[in-house]
């Protein structure tokens, strides 16, 4: 039977340097597959997480849709969209409700009451909630509960992760798929999508830092006790710096600089042979010239300490370095130099890997590398949204969505409402 639109998941990553979309069919058995992938150059429409050129970012988007519709065989009816922006804000804050009922059993209305207490904070005029996030309950002072419907008591409290960005930002992107045509279903924070991607249970239950080196932004993100409770986005920290530095340091172009750190690029000087050379294209035709590969190292390896140890105080300042037995996860292109796992960890004093995203079927190998993990994660979260894994069959999924309502969160704040 032919799929119908509506069994689709599109995800639409856009970043400073490329836009990527990813098609997903969701299968009769409820599992997923990649169907379609389509990138396209965007370096002139995002400047550090933010649109500057509506024209341009529409360009490349019709260009990685289009990409990916001809792959996939099928026509994009909506999407789910990345962003991050050069104001991105995140707090924790506290709510507390007498619980109603008679009988004193906490029902899902209960919930939604301590939601809306926990969220009466003061929000300037020109920013918006972007998503909420709960992190736990508190039943007559029995913390750390993750669901409380069912259970008796007579006070509830709740803590949550609330992200904040400027309306201009989210109108913008919302502009760029208005131009196109295309809907938006959600508009997911890229710090959280990566997360999804390629975060484990037990590194967000132990305490972990999420630093996702992107060409012109760091997506930084801390979890405690399976929730975010920190989430950042460092501008002008990313790995083009890298390339400059290479760029600058060799007399070469950014170009072969680039490429360079992606072929070459080492961050940990035991990793490399002192006789090893590398030959460095020359502009102008003339011949090759040839340099220890030791000397890349000297570049890069001080530039990446520079960003960790920016990342680590900021965390530390924010009282968040503690409780992170879980150690750091890298990802993103950069996390792609060999060595720079344990470059972090003698930054940071404390484990840390590269992190591979959860690998979906069908053409989820060509999206398997730490550069796609925020794409991926998109994938992930709105199969999570629409198709809730603890139903037992495809059909039941679809009726026990369609029948539910409205969720605790709506609009773009909706991924998270299966906390509930």
């Amino acid at each position: 039977m032919k799929p119908r639109y509506d069994d689709l998941i599109v995800a639409v990553d856009i970043g400073s340097s490329k836009i990527v979309t990813v098609i997903s069919e969701i299968n009769d058995t409820g599992s997923t597959t990649i169907i379609g992938i389509g990138k396209s150059k965007n370096n002139d429409g995002v400047k550090n997480g933010v649109v500057v050129n509506i024209n341009a970012v529409v360009e490349a988007l019709n260009e990685s849709i289009s990409e990916a519709e001809m792959q996939a065989g099928r026509e994009i009816k909506s999407v789910y969209v990345g962003v991050s922006g050069k104001d991105v804000e995140s707090i924790n804050s506290k709510g507390v409700v007498a619980i109603s009922g008679h009988d004193k059993e906490i029902r899902k209305n209960d919930v939604d009451r301590v939601i809306e207490a926990a969220k009466a904070v003061a929000i300037p005029l020109d920013r918006e909630i972007l998503h909420i996030v709960p992190q736990w309950f508190s039943v007559d002072g029995q913390d750390n509960i993750k669901l409380p419907i069912g259970m008796v008591g007579t006070r509830l409290e709740s803590q949550i992760h609330i992200i904040t960005t400027s309306i201009s930002s989210i109108q913008n992107v919302n502009k760029c798929f208005e131009r196109i045509g295309l809907p938006i279903n959600g508009i997911i924070l890229q710090n959280l999508a990566s997360a999804r991607s390629v975060l484990t249970n037990d590194e967000k239950e132990l305490g972990v830092v999420l630093i996702d080196i992107g060409s012109e932004t760091t997506k930084v993100s801390v979890y405690q006790r399976q929730s975010p409770i920190y989430n950042t986005i460092f501008h002008k920290i990313g790995g083009y710096l890298v390339t400059n530095d290479i760029a600058v340091g060799l007399k070469i172009s950014t170009t072969v600089a680039d490429a360079l750190k992606i072929e070459h690029g080492v961050a940990d000087f035991e990793m490399v042979d002192d006789l090893e050379k590398l030959q460095i294209p020359v502009v102008g035709g003339r011949s090759n010239r040839v340099i220890p590969t030791k000397t890349l190292v000297h570049i890069i390896k001080p530039r990446l300490v520079e960003m960790f140890k920016i990342i680590k105080e900021d965390i530390e300042k924010k009282g968040y370095l503690n409780n992170l037995s879980g150690g750091v996860v890298l990802t993103g292109g950069t996390s792609h130099i060999p060595g720079i796992d344990l470059l972090c960890q003698e930054v940071f004093d404390l484990p840390s890997r590269v992190g591979y995203v959860k690998r979906l079927s069908g053409l989820g190998d060509q999206i398997a590398s730490p550069e796609f993990a925020v794409v991926n994660g998109l994938v992930l979260m709105g199969f999570d949204r629409y198709l809730p894994l603890q139903s037992s069959s495809y059909e039941t999924r679809k009726k026990k969505n369609n029948e539910s309502g409205n969720t605790v969160f709506d609009g773009i704040k909706s991924f998270f409402s299966n906390f509930f």
